[in-house]
């Protein structure tokens, strides 16, 4: 097996044919004048087309192996930054607030009398369903509580 590309990282493709850059026939290209050419002159051309072609073939075959190669380069960074970024949700940014931090906005959140005794899709019991740590008695800790009798 060949050696990778110290640039690329790809294993060597077969060097495409290159055509020349100067054509023999430089004064005819791109002009409609009908061409009439002997038989040596027209095989020439000839060759010259089918040598570009057979180029043109190996530089989509080139193509097709380093498209197959950057999708493949893609798929895995995808994968690598989704599981890079289920770990990092294992610490999302509000456990880094302090408790008294949380607990002054769940004070905040409930200044409205709410009924202790109504569903637990309410009031606090409904904040301590977010996560472990925010039913965690020591974070809800003392719920300031107006009783109404009436």
């Amino acid at each position: 097996m060949s050696p990778e590309c110290p640039h690329c990282g790809l294993p060597p493709t077969k060097k495409p044919r290159r055509i020349p850059t100067h054509s023999p026939y430089e004064t005819h290209l791109g002009t409609s004048l009908a061409f009439t050419a002997r038989d040596g002159v027209r095989v020439d051309i000839v060759t010259l087309v089918a040598d570009a072609e057979a180029n043109i073939a190996d530089l989509n075959r080139s193509i097709e192996k380093l498209e197959t190669s950057l999708a493949a380069a893609k798929k895995e960074r995808d994968e690598t930054i989704a599981f890079r970024d289920a770990h990092l949700a294992l610490f999302p940014p509000i456990h880094q607030l302090p408790a008294e931090v949380l607990l002054e906005i769940f004070h905040l959140t409930f200044d409205k009398p709410y009924n202790v005794f109504a569903s637990s899709r309410s009031g606090p019991w409904l904040l301590g369903k977010v996560c472990h740590r925010w039913s965690h008695d020591k974070l809800l800790g003392p719920v300031r509580t107006t009783f109404t009798l009436t």
